[in-house]
């Protein structure tokens, strides 16, 4: 196996992984639709046209009560230590075919690194209790301008779920929760990735950042895109931006893949890297054997876009009706995380 084989193995369960998030932000939505469900029966049951202060705090209390306990459901839907074993053992599947006598991390480190993880430098639990609190707020907020506006249960209802003109409150609770979602899929994911690369530092040399080069790809992830360090962080060759981890920021798509060690340093000879010759792609700081995403999606087959996006997005995407986000979004063919764990 190529590197290159190597890191398209990576890419492929990296969509799996997409498919995954999808799947588990479906999930949260559907208690935010029944969260939805509940404020709604708690406008209908209150008549707001001459209500006091004591009668709308009341409403207040009982749709923050509704608001907590929601939330309060969504961080366990994904096990992150589930998912790091399946990622690191995943991940030593694909270096066993490529390199020799492969090590996977122990489950008490994957659990050591998944608990509470990081997102944008706060413990995934604090992202939702934040995401509650806003939308208590916002909530309270809403309903008290509505009834000092004195409008109707009607207009009140649509400043808190939204209207065919205007979106409400609950639609950016909705992004958001995609978003912290997404962003736990794919930080659990590469920590286990990274855990298992340095198991393995005797045949990985380090690891490239890639991005998923489309029209939606951000300015932050472009100039991220082939930057490359070892296994402490150290930078390499051409490497300008200091060692961090994808995401880099929420709903990222990028990935860290591997840099495999030449075949001189893993079998203590010489001579043998000097018989390969390396597939390279232009990049701005010259050649580099990073594929781009999208080079990475043309090798592979019809079938394989069919698996992932589902018979008729396939037939899209191939004609050129399907963008490239649309097929690394997960939204064709969403997995579970018992059906990532058989694949």
């Amino acid at each position: 196996m190529s590197e290159l084989d190597l890191i398209d193995s990576i890419l492929r369960h990296s969509l799996d992984l997409q498919r995954l998030s999808a799947h588990e932000e479906a999930q949260a939505l559907e208690i935010l639709r029944q969260l939805e469900t509940e404020l709604r029966q708690l406008l209908a049951s209150n008549d707001l046209t001459d209500a006091g202060k004591r009668e709308v705090n009341a409403l207040i209390a009982d749709a923050h009560e509704a608001i907590a306990s929601s939330y309060a459901q969504i961080p366990g839907l994904l096990d992150t230590h589930e998912l790091s074993l399946i990622v690191a053992n995943r991940t030593a599947d694909v270096l066993r075919d490529a390199l020799p006598s492969v090590t996977i991390p122990s489950p008490e480190r994957l659990a050591s690194l998944t608990k509470d993880i990081l997102i944008d430098g706060a413990p995934a639990s604090a992202w939702w209790s934040r995401q509650a609190e806003d939308l208590q707020f916002k909530f309270a907020a809403q309903v008290r301008q509505g009834v000092l506006n004195g409008e109707s249960l009607a207009q009140i209802t649509a400043r808190v779920v939204g209207s065919e003109d205007e979106p409400g409150i609950l639609d950016t609770s909705r992004r958001n929760a995609r978003s912290l979602v997404h962003s736990a899929v794919m930080t659990a994911a590469n920590r286990a990735r990274l855990e298992t690369y340095r198991k393995n530092g005797r045949h990985i040399a380090g690891l490239r950042w890639l991005a998923t080069l489309d029209s939606h790809t951000c300015m932050q992830c472009a100039a991220l895109d082939g930057q490359a360090w070892n296994l402490d962080g150290d930078k390499l060759d051409g490497t300008t931006a200091d060692f961090q981890l994808p995401p880099a920021h929420f709903a990222c798509r990028c990935v860290a893949t591997p840099i495999a060690k030449g075949l001189d340093d893993i079998f203590g000879t010489t001579g043998l890297d000097e018989k390969l010759k390396p597939a390279v792609r232009a990049s701005s700081s010259g050649p580099t054997s990073a594929p781009t995403f999208e080079a990475f999606l043309e090798r592979q087959s019809p079938e394989f876009v069919e698996e992932v996006l589902g018979k008729r997005r396939a037939e899209l995407y191939l004609a050129g009706k399907l963008t490239l986000r649309d097929l690394v979004s997960g939204a064709g063919r969403p997995l579970t995380l018992d059906e990532l764990r058989t694949r």
